[in-house]
């Protein structure tokens, strides 16, 4: 092999001078080391597509809890559990009555004719005194009419063991009522002492409130 002279090694000099020159010279791509690490740099953000459903605590979601409800729940009437007594003070007496239904009254509708029972006693007071009941009467008011069911202007006794004790047939009312009111009233007659025959006068008042159902118009 032959031996290099000093002219070739300049000239090998000079090519390697210039590999290195353009070398230099050259960009080196940028490389990441992750995509998401690049785009977190850049402060870019990736849109999440994913809609987001909020549950309510009982499992329903927005939408469905915020779904308007149909129909008006009917509330309970006096005498949705087929009877009711009432205590009414009168001086110092108190008249008690007892008013209930054979029929069933949580079922009730504005056609339906009614039946409500209703028996009425005195506690209290003076044994020996009389009282009596000279008037009754008994309206119903469905929001629109008001009509007198039935009235009784007997003179009756009411001290133990006597009662008072009717029976109010409540015929139907406007298809538009959502309730029916009955009102009922006493009249006495109290004696000032006992054997004295004479009487001052006591107004008793007392109302049921007797919620209907309403009727599928169709």
């Amino acid at each position: 092999m032959p031996r290099p002279t000093p002219r070739s090694r300049a000239a090998a000099f000079a090519v390697g001078a210039a590999l290195l020159a353009g070398l230099t010279g050259c960009d080196w791509p940028d490389v990441s080391m992750s995509p998401g690490v690049g785009a977190a740099a850049t402060g870019s953000t990736v849109a999440d597509e994913t809609p987001t459903v909020e549950t309510a605590v009982d499992g329903s979601t927005a939408t469905e809890a915020a779904a308007p409800t149909t129909g008006v729940p009917r509330p309970v009437g006096d005498l949705d559990s087929g009877s009711l007594t009432r205590t009414l003070a009168a001086g110092d007496r108190t008249v008690v009555i007892d008013y209930w239904t054979a029929g069933q009254a949580s079922a009730w509708t504005a056609a339906d004719d009614k039946t409500v029972q209703l028996a009425a006693h005195v506690e209290g007071g003076d044994a020996g005194t009389e009282v009596l009941v000279t008037r009754f009467a008994a309206t119903t008011d469905d929001g629109t009419t008001r009509a007198l069911a039935a009235e009784d202007r007997g003179e009756f006794a009411l001290t133990p063991p006597f009662s008072y004790t009717t029976a109010l047939s409540l015929p139907g009312t406007a298809s538009t009522a959502t309730a029916l009111t009955v009102s009922v009233q006493f009249d006495l007659l109290v004696e000032t002492e006992p054997g004295s025959e004479r009487y001052f006068r006591q107004t008793v008042l007392d109302a049921l409130e007797l919620p209907l159902l309403q009727e599928d118009p169709s």
